[in-house]
């Protein structure tokens, strides 16, 4: 129980320090260490969005199968950055789910409900944020 608690702590530092970085790059990059880095490209959010599409051009698509949806993550410092605290607190929801439904499985079947439960829970937030970001919520 102790190890879990120090765990979620953790979890919830590093999502901190993430969600931290993604505003800074958002709302303050120029002030920011981030604009003194080389690869200013995948940092600032007035360009990064571009690594998305190939050549860097919308009009030519995506730059990889996944880059513009699932695999947004690996195009820009702040998809990167809200993927790890997205990351944090669905494993947050997954040692609970441990400490609450699963107390007494072994630690084998543990792990397997652990990765199903991690991956379907990133599968229905992806869906459902998908669903409403490019069906429901946009002006018709």
């Amino acid at each position: 129980m102790i190890v879990t608690v120090i765990i979620i702590i953790l979890l919830l530092i590093i999502s901190a320090i993430s969600k931290s970085i993604m505003d800074l790059i958002n709302f303050k990059f120029t002030d920011s260490v981030f604009s003194k880095l080389k690869n200013k490209e995948w940092f600032d959010p007035s360009e990064s969005w571009k690594n998305k599409y190939k050549d860097r051009d919308p009009q030519k698509g995506a730059a990889f199968f996944g880059s513009t949806t699932f695999l947004s993550w690996t195009t820009d410092a702040w998809h990167f950055f809200q993927m790890i605290m997205l990351s944090c607190f669905q494993l947050i929801i997954v040692l609970l789910l441990n400490q609450t439904l699963f107390v007494n499985y072994e630690l084998t079947k543990l792990i397997v409900i652990d990765i199903l439960s991690f991956i379907s829970i990133k599968a229905i937030f992806g869906f459902v944020f998908e669903l409403f970001w490019k069906k429901i919520l946009l002006k018709k």
